[in-house]
């Protein structure tokens, strides 16, 4: 037996590690701790060797403990056999070697240090992070976005009006008879300065040149609705045939690509539209052709009040302000150059055609906004069919597309170069990480819709009303929820794609206070002429005039006027809400009010121009500032247009 547990040198795969210098360096200490030698100088009979063999070779301890749990064997073993047991009784009463073996290495491993209980732990740790870290990563890129709704569909179903109600088709048609060249060119920079500009016959050839155009502009503008849908079939056959491809995007609705992506050709076209017909208005002035500046005025209030269809896009809702807003500046010039260009009956019918505008109120719609940052979210995220779902690889190249250069470190490591297989790789490995930190699909949705609710709330009724300190929270917690390594990746859709609620009210504002100055800037010009001389008192206009005086929506008060050197002037106290008796600011541009909440006295103080304080002159307009004119053509210029 002694001969059996003999040492014996490596076997043939501890050959692999077996150098002759770590023989020479180990031998000595090994063959110390060998527990086969120590069993074999114990001479027992058998079958006790084995027995003890295999309890140390099954306790898998390290090798000085494997020579402690021999040694403790061998003594107990030599006990019995001193006290007249056998052998084999001996090794019948200890049991089975591999549960001795098990409770050996369960009592030898609590006795360990506590450092390697430590490490052993951290050991595990990692093992089960890099477990559940690879389960995940396979169900992160398993996961699938579903385009469970089609967006332009549901938008286009909402649009859907008889097509003899629609503005749009011959919008469209008026902008090919245009023709490439000269659909964007017109502008009312071009007539600025009158007969005496250099621009002005070349836009007066023009107008001229395209009436049959214009008479259809001004019949589209008579519909109820403009009838644009989006990525519409219709419009792209009729850009072939009419070779007007230049002016209609390549999208089609039924292809359903990102929302977000939609041109509006029908909105942003609307612009040209209006150009030409307020400089028609301008050139009409001039001649003294008080028909056709009233056509063209209320048909471009017309053009304007399309842009507000079902589900708008915000784009297209200050499409629609921004037209009115030059509508009525184009107006409010006509009236102080060319005053008796309109006749008392004309002016009454422009009068109640801008109070009718949009009913009388100014709403806005945010259903489009949401629209698109649903259609966002079900481009990135799963689908459990309840409003939730998990980001994938294909949300997180969704989001690269989205955010050109990530603003969070976190999501910018996603981000690798294509050419590059080693950070692709590195991408791979870290995404699913990333994914785990960005908030679920219902966490993005509800806090979006928490924000924008909240906001729309706070910007009900008069401005001069609204709550200061809610709104400045209001900010603060959105500001919290989207900022910081953690919540910018949490919440990066709202952050990315939450529309400036409170930009857009305010907008909206400018928008009333510049339809209620053109209401009583016609109500001044009509008195005026009744008797040769401006009121003293806006209050002289009620009720024949007008039904009430408007207010300042930035104080509340009654729109603020004074006739000073026999000329009227109407305005409004201005962004720093001071009353400077109707004195402009250097530059118009600094009185115009960017928000309309009240403001608190620091506030405030922050709003005066540097250049000094002043009101914002609603009419008579200040002086235009004219561009410098150029030699250049505008045919030649007009080359540089997009196709």
């Amino acid at each position: 037996m002694a001969e059996l547990y003999e040492f014996q040198p490596p076997g043939r795969f501890a050959r692999v590690r077996y150098t002759p210098l770590r023989e020479a360096l180990r031998g000595e200490w090994t063959a110390r701790l060998d527990p086969r030698a120590e069993i074999a100088a114990a001479a027992l009979p058998a079958p006790l060797p084995d027995v003890i063999y295999t309890v140390v070779r099954r306790c898998r301890l390290w090798r000085r403990e494997q020579l402690d749990v021999a040694r403790e064997l061998i003594a107990h073993f030599s006990d019995g056999l001193a006290a007249g047991r056998s052998s084999e009784a001996l090794a019948h009463d200890f049991g089975s070697p591999q549960q001795a073996a098990r409770l050996i290495r369960r009592a030898k491993l609590r006795a360990r240090p506590l450092a390697w209980k430590s490490w052993r732990v951290f050991l595990s740790f990692i093992a089960g992070s890099l477990v559940v870290y690879a389960l995940w990563s396979a169900r992160f890129y398993w996961g699938q976005p579903l385009l469970a709704h089609n967006y332009w569909s549901e938008i286009n179903a909402a649009r859907r009006v008889p097509q003899p109600d629609r503005a749009w088709p011959i919008y469209r048609d008026a902008l090919f008879k245009l023709g490439r060249k000269d659909a964007h060119w017109m502008d009312t920079d071009k007539i600025a300065r009158g007969p005496e500009g250099k621009d002005w016959a070349k836009a007066v050839a023009a107008l001229e040149r395209h009436q049959d155009a214009l008479r259809m502009v001004r019949e589209g503008a008579k519909k109820t609705v403009l009838g644009y849908y989006l990525g519409d079939p219709d419009d792209h056959v009729a850009a072939k045939a009419a070779h007007g491809e230049w002016l209609i995007g390549e999208q089609i609705a039924e292809e359903n690509s990102e929302l977000l992506s939609a041109l509006l050709d029908g909105p942003q076209s609307s612009r040209s539209i209006a150009r030409w017909l307020e400089t028609d208005a301008r050139v009409a002035a001039f001649k003294g052709d008080g028909g056709t500046v009233l056509a063209d005025l209320t048909a471009a209030i017309g053009v304007a009040e399309q842009q507000f269809a079902p589900h708008g896009m915000l784009v297209e809702q200050l499409v629609g302000m921004a037209i009115f807003n030059v509508t009525m500046e184009n107006l409010g010039r006509i009236l102080a150059t060319t005053p008796g260009v309109l006749s008392d009956a004309q002016l009454r019918d422009l009068a109640h055609r801008i109070a009718a505008f949009r009913g009388g109120a100014m709403p806005v719609d945010f259903s489009g906004e949401r629209m698109l940052f649903e259609d966002c979210l079900q481009r990135a995220y799963t689908d459990d069919g309840h409003g939730n779902g998990r980001m994938t690889w294909d949300g997180l190249q969704y989001l690269d597309h989205l955010e050109s250069s990530p603003s969070n470190g976190l999501l910018s490591v996603c981000r690798a170069d294509p050419k590059d297989p080693s950070a692709r790789l590195g991408a791979r490995l870290v995404s699913p990480g990333v994914a785990v930190v960005i908030g679920s699909r219902e966490e993005n949705s509800q806090f979006y819709r928490s924000l924008m609710e909240d906001m729309i709330a706070l910007h009900q009724g008069d401005p001069w009303k609204w709550d200061r300190s809610a709104i400045d929270a209001h900010q603060q917690r959105l500001q919290n929820g989207i900022q910081g390594p953690t919540n910018g990746l949490k919440h990066v859709f709202v952050g990315l794609l939450l529309p400036a609620i409170g930009a857009v009210y305010n907008a909206a504002e400018r928008t009333a206070q510049t339809r209620d100055a053109a209401e009583a800037a016609i109500a001044l010009e009509i008195w005026h002429r009744r008797h040769g001389t401006w009121p003293e008192r806006l209050e002289q206009l009620v009720p024949d005039l007008l039904p009430a005086v408007p207010a300042d929506r930035l104080d509340g008060q009654p729109l603020h006027y004074v006739v000073r050197d026999g000329q009227p002037v109407l305005y409004s106290v201005g962004r720093d809400r001071r009353d400077d008796g109707g004195r402009p600011t250097p530059s118009p541009n600094d009185a115009l009010p960017t928000d309309f909440a009240p403001q608190g006295a620091e506030m405030a103080k922050r709003e005066v121009s540097p250049e000094g304080s002043g009101d914002w002159i609603l009419w008579p307009p200040l002086p235009e500032e004219l561009p410098e004119e150029d030699d250049g053509d505008p045919a030649v210029t007009t080359e540089l247009l997009p196709e």
